[in-house]
């Protein structure tokens, strides 16, 4: 069973391709009867009825290719999607071992109590310690630290949006009523 969209087209181009060949049938016919009235006249309804097959065989040729284009980008969307993906989670696991790092760090320096609230940094938040705490400015290593993860969380937040973008362009070409759903390959697209 197609979907709405996918009938949708279908019938567009069916009734297009339909209205071509069915006025190239009566170009025909109106060539028969013309050549049964006056039988030195050759070619006026047969070259319209020639013309409006060869506008259906344009159109069908055309939406062929548009449609096999559709199904390679959404090939190609679904393989970017997964090295999105994995680039996402690459810079995620970096900014979790920085943070780590950081929070070693400062275990280390800071007096035992203190060590419970450090246990419990978040990449995303390094930036409220370094304002909460200035002594940790003096320090090159915790602000180079710091610079590390905020640049990897750029970078996750940069994978994220173009994560969006490729599964927006894949969710349109599945509902797109220009493209034949039934051309369209199985590629899964997450919900988010």
């Amino acid at each position: 069973m197609l979907p709405g969209g996918a009938k949708g087209a279908i019938m567009f181009l069916v009734v297009l391709v339909s209205m071509f060949m069915l006025l190239a049938g009566v170009g025909i016919l109106m060539q028969l009867l013309y050549e049964r009235s006056v039988p030195s006249n050759k070619g006026g309804w047969l070259n319209f009825a020639g013309f409006m097959f060869f506008f259906a065989f344009i159109f069908l040729v055309l939406g062929t290719i548009f449609n096999l284009s559709t199904y390679s980008e959404q090939i190609e969307k679904g393989v970017e999607l997964e090295k999105v993906s994995s680039f996402e989670q690459t810079y995620q696991v970096r900014s979790d071992n920085l943070a780590k790092e950081f929070t070693y760090y400062l275990a280390g320096v800071y007096p035992n109590h203190e060590k419970d609230i450090f246990s419990k940094i978040e990449p995303g938040k390094l930036d409220v310690y370094l304002v909460k705490y200035p002594e940790l400015q003096a320090s090159k290593t915790i602000v180079e630290l710091v610079q590390q993860v905020r640049s990897l969380q750029d970078d996750i937040y940069k994978q994220r949006l173009e994560r969006a973008q490729i599964i927006r362009d894949m969710r349109y070409n599945v509902r797109s009523p220009w493209v034949f759903q039934w051309m369209m390959p199985n590629v899964a697209i997450p919900e988010k």
